[in-house]
């Protein structure tokens, strides 16, 4: 006998419906629409609509742990990135969804924060849950990461520094080089006392601080004042801040190639303040072409990384592992290019 709903309260459409009701609606086994649900093909194109509907009228909402139970995974796709709100993240996220887009699987996403020791409990807690993959998008250590992959039952994909110890399901870029390539660009317009300004908070910036080091050695111009960073994320207005200490440690500087786009446009608002002539007297190189670069005055010379692309091949390389196919490639360099513009000469 069905429960009558109290006084006052209203019924909640989806509540308490379970497998069996849809599949008594539909007139066919609870089996048969766990398999429509889980591989839509098998059935006949008029049965998929009629289940597809039924279950969109009376709210059915699979239960993911019973589909893990019964399957091999629960459909879920674990995304862990040190950070969700930066600029530079979102590109990722568009290509790692367009990718997923009209498949069966779910994009769960968890953040680290920018703190590494928690990484690895991020992966052992989507790893409880029976995922069909995980991508671990910009790890800063793979000490106590490598046991937990060792022993997973799904496929890992991962975005890293080419450099760092993942040989397989690999999409990244050699950071080291994004970080020499700019600091010569800047050499060859004429600029010889180039800044760097922006903290090595992760892998890739300390790779992209070396890269810097080494060919400015090489040129015979590096000076550890010339480096300056600071202990918050990027930021416009610390942008202005770093700049102003420069100016103060090395007054004759002219140019800096900063760690992100944001630092890049406060450097150039403190060389307006101080009426500082971009790019006659002064170049500025910024990191990521985020979309203010190229609309700013003067526009901004920066580095460019292909993050829509990063985001979609490592889940087009994730999907293909999770299919049992064969991989092309195991190991993807996207690269990177300079974006020159009218903050440089």
């Amino acid at each position: 006998m069905r429960k009558s709903v109290e006084p006052g309260r209203v019924a909640r459409r989806g509540a308490h419906v379970k497998l069996s009701d849809v599949a008594k609606k539909v007139g066919v086994s609870s089996i048969t629409i766990s398999r429509a649900l889980r591989n839509p093909e098998i059935v006949s194109e008029d049965l998929r609509e009629i289940i597809l509907r039924t279950v969109e009228e009376m709210g059915y909402i699979p239960n993911l742990a019973a589909r893990a139970l019964a399957g091999r995974h629960n459909g879920i796709v674990g995304v862990i990135t040190p950070a969700l709100h930066q600029y530079g993240f979102a590109g990722l996220m568009l290509g790692i969804e367009d990718r997923f887009r009209d498949t069966e699987f779910t994009v769960q996403y968890s953040s680290t924060l920018h703190h590494p020791e928690g990484e690895a409990g991020l992966l052992k807690s989507f790893l409880t849950q029976k995922p069909a993959g995980v991508v671990i998008a910009g790890a800063e250590s793979y000490r106590d990461l490598l046991p937990l992959m060792g022993g997973a039952s799904c496929p890992i994909a991962h975005i890293t520094d080419l450099s760092q110890e993942p040989q397989t399901l690999v999409v990244g870029l050699d950071h080291y080089a994004a970080g020499a390539e700019p600091t010569r660009f800047l050499l060859s317009k004429g600029y010889k006392r180039i800044g760097f300004i922006g903290r090595g908070a992760d892998v890739r910036s300390r790779r992209r601080i070396e890269g810097y080091e080494a060919t400015m050695r090489e040129a015979g111009r590096f000076d550890q004042d010339l480096i300056i960073g600071g202990d918050a994320p990027s930021r416009i207005g610390l942008g202005r801040e770093l700049f102003s200490r420069l100016l103060e440690s090395v007054p004759d500087v002219d140019a800096v190639f900063a760690q992100s786009d944001e630092l890049a446009l406060g450097v150039l608002i403190e060389c307006k303040a101080r009426g500082i002539r971009v790019p006659e007297d002064f170049g500025i190189c910024g990191f990521n072409d985020l979309e203010f670069s190229s609309f700013i005055q003067p526009t901004l010379t920066t580095v460019h990384i292909p993050r829509y692309d990063i985001g979609y091949r490592v889940a087009d390389m994730l999907l293909r592992a999770i299919g049992d196919e064969p991989l092309k490639e195991g190991k993807i360099d996207c690269g990177f290019s300079i974006i020159p513009r009218g903050s440089t000469r």
